[in-house]
C-alpha cells in the first residue's frame, strides 16, 4: 500500500500567512510542487510543510520557508 499524496493550501486570516502542506511526495518532486503552487497562486512567499517523504525518512514534519 502506498502512502497517500496530498497538498493542503492554508491562509491565517490574522497573520495573512500562506502555509503549504505536502504528503507522501519525495524531497524533490515536494519542492518543485511547491514552487509551482506558489507561482499559479501568485504567492511569492509561503511555509512548506513536508511530511512523510516517500523517500524513506522518519515521518517527523519538516518545514522550510520557500520565497
Amino acid at each position: 500500500m502506498s502512502n497517500p499524496q496530498y497538498i493542503d493550501i492554508l491562509f491565517d486570516e490574522n497573520t495573512g500567512e500562506t502555509i503549504i502542506k505536502i504528503e507522501g511526495l519525495a524531497d524533490d518532486l515536494c519542492d518543485a510542487t511547491a514552487k509551482k503552487v506558489m507561482k499559479q497562486l501568485g504567492i511569492t512567499d509561503a511555509k512548506v510543510i513536508k511530511t512523510a517523504s516517500h523517500e524513506g525518512g522518519d515521518g517527523a514534519k519538516r518545514t522550510q520557508s520557500i520565497g
